[in-house]
């Protein structure tokens, strides 16, 4: 493009005429054009040379009569300080300032008699202000372009590189606040369970004062924390019935655990969501459709600039008929325009209103542009004393790059602009030197191409938006269930630990109220075992809250899976159910999430079995047969416990997430006039869960 500047500003001397000897216009003009071949290099220092070059060949009236590679070269230069500059921020600052200088010192120029020139008509300010201006803006476009290409390349390579940071930041973040809540809610019970087991056994001792119903109490304690640990497990596996506000302030604590959603830890507020607020207020819906202004400012803000320099190109033409002569001694006559100046301006700011449709419809944008400029041309409205003319077209010529998405469509939006400027020359009665002409049309292909530019740099950032959105939205869904599956394995773990607790504790409180009147060492033995299993709730859960802490490197139980197992039988016993159990010495052997496996299971197989078939007789095999251990809970029919807790009907499904999370198999039903709970697990694990 700086070459072909350069030949139209060495072939003016030979084509146009005027008062300035040839050889000065000639040096001049290869003073203007010549730097733009470093445009690249060092843009602002050849804009700001282009500049000073230009005025000063303007103040010494040393440029050919209508010339144009000045304007070109000047408008170029600009175009190369807003795409090439490095400084980001300061650009498009520095291109509009450069912009607005020139005319502002042409003006200083004339009003200072700096120069021969006297003064200057207000629409060579206007079509001064115009070069500059439509040399910058394209600039900024492409750059502005550029920019985002390269922005969204970064985000990428972030978003590529912190994505499982981020992932393991939102299931850390949840494990804190799960640890710091669950602490509060079994606290709760404790505090209140303790001080009744002390006055019972005051009570029971003959010590304390008399107080009726003290194991009815304990019962209905264990029974609200039942109901509190059902709401808080259905939350956590994301129940919103469960995530209701409560009357009960006691259940309070069930609202902080409600899902929730989170800004990402990189601050933009377009980070990983662990979820939606179910009871959060119905605010303005995100959905509905809103103004984007910046981008309607994109698209209206260039047509009103050209629709205001085609009113005001009207507004300052002479009276006319006028008679001329031209910068090659051709004598010319402009006549009048055949319509009333009302409708003359009424053209005029509807010319280029055609482009409003560039976006959707490119090609007939152009083709609308190009009839008005036509029909304006037809009616005399167009001469070679209007500049507006020339700047619509290289809009044209722009858009008809930029906005196309098929090549053909671009080349017959491009020849609809070559053939509108070829017509409007020649309607003008300019001089049609097909020299001339031809700079005109690579003027123009240059416009085309950055626009094709600037087009290719919006299909590789459009392209570049829907990988960085399909990214957020997948790291998204992995921190979502990330967070889900680590809710889901604490509330599987609250279930089992504090659910079994809690059952126990409200069937030997109903024992100590039952029996402290008549068979108080009865009482006493039940009102150990509730002391006892409110010790051991509140030992699992430090357990389970240190394995928050910790994450995934938490130690495994500390004791052996055998006497862990005798342990739970034993409390089933000692809440009235025949238990006869087997366990093979050998699953002391197995890996940490596997012992704990076998314990929840038979623990929540034999808690299950005490609360729908109370005495009735009830077996536990636990069997290691080759790589496979083997686990069976099989109780006869029997009658449903009334003091027993309602339960959150998560049991099963939490047995049987248990065992497919080692890679093994889970069954339950009806077996041999009873019910039947079998589980089938790796001696060593899931090989691909414990790599992963």
């Amino acid at each position: 493009m700086a070459l072909i500047v350069i030949a139209w500003a060495i072939s003016e001397p030979l084509l146009l005429e005027g008062e300035a000897s040839p050889w000065a216009a000639l040096g001049f003009g290869l003073l203007v054009t010549l730097p733009l071949l470093l445009s690249r290099r060092a843009p602002l220092l050849v804009a700001a040379t282009i500049a000073v070059a230009y005025l000063v060949q303007y103040a010494l009236d040393q440029r050919m009569d209508d010339a144009m590679s000045p304007e070109l070269a000047l408008a170029f230069g600009l175009f190369g300080v807003a795409a090439y500059v490095q400084a980001t921020r300061l650009r498009p600052a520095v291109a509009l300032a450069l912009a607005a200088s020139v005319p502002l010192a042409l003006w200083a120029i004339s009003e200072l008699d700096l120069g021969r020139i006297e003064a200057v008509a207000p629409t060579q300010y206007l079509y001064l202000t115009a070069v500059a201006f439509a040399g910058v803006l394209p600039g900024l476009a492409l750059r502005s372009r550029e920019r985002e290409v390269d922005r969204l390349d970064d985000e990428i390579r972030t978003l590529y590189a912190r994505a499982a940071n981020e992932v393991g930041a939102s299931v850390d973040d949840e494990r804190r606040i799960l640890g710091r809540e669950l602490v509060r809610v079994v606290e709760s019970l404790v505090d209140e369970i303790r001080p009744l087991v002390g006055e019972a056994r005051r009570e029971l001792s003959g010590v304390g004062p008399t107080t009726a119903g003290l194991g009815r109490r304990m019962a209905e304690a264990a029974r609200g924390a039942a109901d509190e640990l059902r709401g808080l497990l259905r939350t956590l596996t994301g129940d919103v019935d469960a995530a209701a506000p409560d009357p009960d302030p006691r259940r309070g604590l069930i609202t902080r655990l409600a899902p929730r959603a989170t800004v990402g830890r990189d601050g933009d507020g377009r980070g990983p969501a662990t979820g939606l607020d179910p009871r959060a207020p119905a605010g303005r819906d995100s959905s509905a459709p809103r103004v984007d202004w910046r981008n309607l400012a994109g698209l209206v803000f260039p047509v009103a600039g050209l629709a205001a320099l085609c009113v005001v190109d009207r507004i300052e033409l002479p009276a006319l008929p006028l008679t001329a002569v031209t910068a090659t001694g051709q004598e010319l006559t402009i006549p009048a325009s055949s319509v009333s100046p009302a409708i003359g301006y009424a053209l005029a700011a509807l010319t280029p209103c055609g482009l409003l449709l560039r976006r959707r419809a490119p090609v007939l944008a152009v083709a609308i542009v190009a009839a008005f400029l036509i029909l304006r041309a037809e009616l005399d409205e167009i001469s070679s004393l209007t500049i507006s003319q020339v700047f619509v077209c290289g809009a044209l010529a722009y858009n008809a790059g930029a906005w196309p998405r098929r090549l053909p469509a671009a080349l017959l939006a491009l020849a609809i602009t070559l053939g509108t400027t070829a017509f409007c020359w020649y309607s003008e009665q300019y001089h049609f030197a097909p020299l001339v002409y031809a700079y005109m049309v690579a003027v123009l292909l240059g416009t085309w191409l950055v626009g094709r530019a600037i087009r290719d740099d919006l299909r590789v950032a459009l392209g570049l938006r829907s990988r960085v959105a399909a990214m957020r939205a997948q790291r998204d869904r992995l921190c979502r269930a990330a967070v889900h599956g680590q809710r889901r394995d604490v509330a599987r773990e609250l279930h089992d630990v504090v659910g079994h607790g809690l059952s126990l504790i409200a069937i030997q409180a109903g024992v100590v109220d039952a029996f402290a009147s008549r068979d108080p060492e009865r009482a006493r033995e039940a009102l150990g075992v509730v002391d006892a299993a409110t010790d051991s709730t509140q030992a699992e859960l430090a357990a389970l809250r240190a394995a928050l802490d910790d994450g995934p490197d938490a130690p495994g139980p500390s004791r052996s899976c055998s006497l862990t197992l005798e342990r739970v039988v034993e409390e089933a016993r000692q809440a009235g159910q025949p238990v006869l159990a087997y366990v093979d010495p050998r699953v002391d052997d197995l890996e940490p999430e596997g012992r704990t496996a076998v314990v929840r299971i038979a623990q929540e197989a034999l808690t299950n079995a005490r609360k729908h078939a109370a005495g009735a007789a009830t077996t536990l095999e636990v069997d290691v047969r080759g790589d496979r251990v083997h686990l069976a809970v099989h109780n006869d029919h029997g009658a449903p416990l009334r003091e027993a807790p309602r339960g959150s009907r998560l049991g099963l499904r939490g047995m049987r997430e248990r065992a497919e999370s080692q890679g093994g198999a889970f069954t339950a039903g009806p077996e041999r006039n009873g019910w039947t709970v079998r589980a089938e697990l790796p001696r060593i694990g899931a090989p691909a869960l414990r790599s992963s």
